[in-house]
């Protein structure tokens, strides 16, 4: 089963995980992108905002999703995952794709019991500071081989 790893990030911390994801897995990794400036603090606070009250935001993948299956790599936003991630799956089969949150305090299985309901995911990663980030990927390998 072919795996492509799509990310969105606004400090660089998912990025750095899809690439070292992608190094130890072969999968290509492909950024994802939305068209608003979430940089500085009023990009915090604004993004803090969106995820809060459900937008979305037009998303552009930069480059080609040709895989059977999709990891999805996202911070966590006040509670949620971001608006160009929620615009991602409202696109994409929901069904295909691993969630994989970043997040200080937030744990993906919270974030994926509020996401149920809407969308049936293949399955959930998370990553934190409890759990280095080297050993989390491992994990993660793990589990993509197993799904």
């Amino acid at each position: 089963m072919d795996w492509v790893i799509v990310y969105f990030t606004r400090t660089g911390n998912c990025e750095r995980i899809a690439k070292k994801l992608a190094e130890m897995t072969a999968h290509p990794a492909i950024r994802l992108t939305d068209d608003v400036d979430w940089s500085g603090f009023f990009g915090f606070v604004k993004g803090g905002f969106y995820a809060l009250t459900g937008k979305r935001t037009k998303i552009t993948i930069e480059g080609r999703l040709e895989a059977d299956r999709v990891v999805l790599i996202t911070p966590i936003w006040a509670g949620s995952i971001t608006p160009a991630a929620k615009s991602f799956l409202d696109h994409f089969d929901p069904s295909k794709v691993l969630l994989v949150t970043v997040s200080e305090v937030t744990k993906a299985e919270d974030v994926y019991k509020s996401l149920k309901r809407k969308y049936n995911l293949l399955g959930v990663h998370g990553f934190n500071r409890k759990v280095s980030e080297d050993e989390s990927i491992k994990e993660l390998v793990e589990k993509l081989q197993r799904v």
